[in-house]
């Protein structure tokens, strides 16, 4: 039975049981879509609520850690990633999706992961919270910038802040206020990946047509998120390595610069501009598994 849960509970089998029925079942239906956004807000107030925002109180305590965790998830990987696309794509709903990936905050999985690999954990957890709250305003921005004016109706993607972020933090921090915390945290990692292997389903068997039509397109894809993960994670390492940087706080830049809330960027690219858009967070979250 304790090897069951283990596999039921395990992150890996989660995710590729999502990639293999998503690319198994047919006609899915567009239903399956409206479970994304539901299934990512508990993944997020689960995620958050191991957070206290009290630690947000001091300016000088988390000024570091968020401008760090902007410049390497956003700036280093959002223009690598973009700069990638434009130049290989030629497909403007896909490229809506990386613009999305790209402005994307940063994965919730920062926090489990710096605890893992021995990085500066606090300093991980300020960064990755802070840049949350930095991508209410770096969405619209990117937005703007790469796709045009009108790249979405303002109230739609209030609504899906709303969804995404600020009801999950609330909630999260009423948890934490009320001492509720401790019930979930225990099943924080199944209920992460549960969450996101109704995310990761939906885009992967919505665009199933895709995905075995237009091989072209997914090696692209591929291509894109293999050098934007695997690529900057080689690169950075060593240049703050040669540069200095305590252990601690490399690790903690290596995984700012490499994890991207992949589920973010597929529910709200699925949410605001259709399935095919969502493409790109999915294959990405594929590579980062």
């Amino acid at each position: 039975m304790k090897r069951f849960i283990r596999i039921i509970t395990n992150r890996n089998f989660i995710l590729l049981l999502a990639i293999v029925l998503g690319l198994s079942i047919k006609n899915i239906g567009s239903w399956i879509k409206y479970f994304t956004i539901p299934a990512l807000a508990i993944v997020m107030i689960v995620s958050l609520a191991q957070v206290s925002l009290k630690e947000f109180l001091s300016f000088k305590k988390i000024i570091k850690p968020v401008l760090y965790m902007i410049f390497f998830n956003y700036i280093v990987f959002g223009l690598v990633m973009l700069l990638m696309a434009w130049f290989l794509l030629d497909d403007r709903q896909l490229w809506t999706g990386f613009v999305i990936l790209a402005a994307a905050p940063p994965g919730v999985a920062i926090a489990p992961f710096a605890y893992i690999i021995g990085a500066d954990e606090k300093f991980s957890i300020i960064g990755m919270v802070g840049a949350y709250l930095a991508s209410m305003a770096i969405i619209p921005l990117a937005g703007i910038i790469f796709i045009g004016k009108n790249f979405a109706r303002p109230l739609d993607l209030l609504i899906v802040f709303i969804e995404l972020i600020i009801a999950p933090m609330v909630i999260s921090q009423l948890l934490v206020r009320f001492r509720l915390e401790k019930y979930i945290l225990k099943w924080r990692g199944a209920i992460v990946n549960w969450g996101l292997f109704i995310v990761i389903f939906a885009v992967i068997s919505l665009n199933r047509n895709i995905l075995f039509k237009d091989i072209k397109s997914l090696l692209i894809i591929s291509l894109i998120s293999l050098v934007s993960i695997f690529g900057l994670w080689l690169l950075v390492n060593f240049l703050l390595k040669k540069i200095g940087f305590k252990t601690g706080l490399r690790k903690s830049m290596v995984l700012a610069v490499t994890v991207k809330n992949s589920g973010f960027a597929a529910a709200t690219a699925l949410a605001l501009f259709g399935e095919k858009a969502s493409l790109p967070a999915a294959v990405s979250s594929i590579f980062l598994i």
